[in-house]
């Protein structure tokens, strides 16, 4: 009987598949804190945030070998999408006038 090591990103279960996935999940958790600010009427702040969290993601696809769910298609589509919309969105809101209030 052999005992192999399997590591830790590639064991089934919950665990491992937080291991794989980190990324997507980095992106993910970002982009619902900056919808959570955008429903607390911090929308300037909460778009900006999403549009950051698609740089990271551009940023994370790049850089990593195995980047889990963020690798949709080949990596020189992805991370200029990524990137391209996330620029955009943060140029969009920096620039946004929209008045509040009578």
């Amino acid at each position: 009987m052999s005992s192999t090591v399997v590591p830790p990103a590639e064991r089934p279960g919950f665990r491992g598949a937080v291991r794989r996935q980190w990324p997507w999940l980095v992106v993910i958790g970002l982009v619902g804190l900056g919808l959570l600010l955008i429903v607390w009427s911090a929308w300037r702040i909460g778009v900006g945030l999403i549009g950051g969290a698609l740089v990271v993601g551009g940023l994370l696809r790049w850089w990593l070998a195995a980047p889990g769910l963020l690798a949709v298609r080949r990596k020189a589509v992805d991370v200029p999408l990524y990137l391209g919309l996330g620029i955009t969105i943060i140029v969009v809101d920096a620039i946004a006038t929209i008045p509040l209030g009578p």
